[in-house]
């Protein structure tokens, strides 16, 4: 068994491995956590593991060379795009990581690149969340913003002409923007949602464009919510670009760290 471990700004990330099966995978949100203690509650034997492998921004703090467990740390662009292009079983494309901001890399041929990133992500979507509705749980977030209706918040290029060049009438002109007193918190949630998820998959297609690949893989923790899959069905149908959401995205980071190891 081969464990990956991600440790990210605002989350950690575990998966095991056994070959080519995932035979657990673990996202806990959490600025630090005791990572011995965490495995052993899911019951990953750390000394047993043929290799542990760390990747992320928290990586130094994990705490577990003191307790003798050799590791192994691989760059974390590598890690993501090595989970990105085994979860969705492609290649040449663009992975965009959204943890607490999101990070895009280019996947071809074994080589991963690190190609930009924003402070737009997760963090952002939960600290709107917080500041304007209130809401601190994703989950309830979700809910909210699936109910409403981003028309009562945003304004749209329908707003002002029937049609812009090649752009459609329902197309977002300004987030936000409406000033509308009669949105309630469930619009508010999914005007939020849209901005957030509308900038990474803006992002996505410039990046794509860039660098010639041809798809977006979109991991993180809120890559596989409701909202963000409406919002990237939207890019789809608008540009033609596949925005890919793979089974196991919430822990695509951890899952490439243990990919290392075993792809060598």
């Amino acid at each position: 068994m081969v464990i990956g471990i991600d440790m990210g700004a605002s989350a950690i990330k575990l998966a095991a491995l056994e070959g080519d099966r995932i035979a657990a995978a673990h996202y806990e949100r959490c600025r630090e956590t005791d990572v011995p203690a965490l495995c052993e509650k899911l019951g990953l034997d750390l000394m047993a593991a043929e290799a542990v492998v760390l990747t992320g921004l928290s990586a130094r703090k994990s705490g577990l060379e003191r307790l003798g467990i050799k590791t192994v740390t691989v760059p974390e662009a590598e890690a993501i795009g090595r989970g990105g292009t085994w979860l969705s079983g492609r290649d040449n494309i663009v992975v965009a990581s959204m943890g607490t901001g999101t990070a895009f890399v280019h996947a071809k041929g074994g080589v991963f690149t690190h190609l930009c990133g924003t402070g737009v992500g997760a963090g952002t979507l939960t600290g709107l969340s917080e500041k304007i509705l209130g809401v601190r749980r994703v989950r309830d977030f979700d809910v909210l913003a699936m109910a409403g209706d981003t028309n009562k918040v945003d304004l749209t290029i329908g707003d002002f002409v029937e049609q812009h060049g090649s752009l459609t009438a329902d197309l977002t002109a300004s987030n936000l923007a409406r000033h509308n007193p009669d949105a309630g918190a469930n619009d508010w949630a999914a005007g939020i949602a849209t901005l957030i998820f509308q900038v990474v998959g803006t992002m996505g297609l410039l990046a794509c464009k860039g660098c010639g690949a041809e798809a977006v893989v979109v991991t993180g923790g809120v890559a596989n919510s409701g909202p963000a899959r409406a919002n990237f069905r939207r890019f789809v149908d608008g540009y033609g670009l596949e925005y890919i959401i793979p089974d196991n995205c919430v822990c695509a980071t951890a899952i490439g760290a243990a990919r290392c190891a075993i792809d060598g």
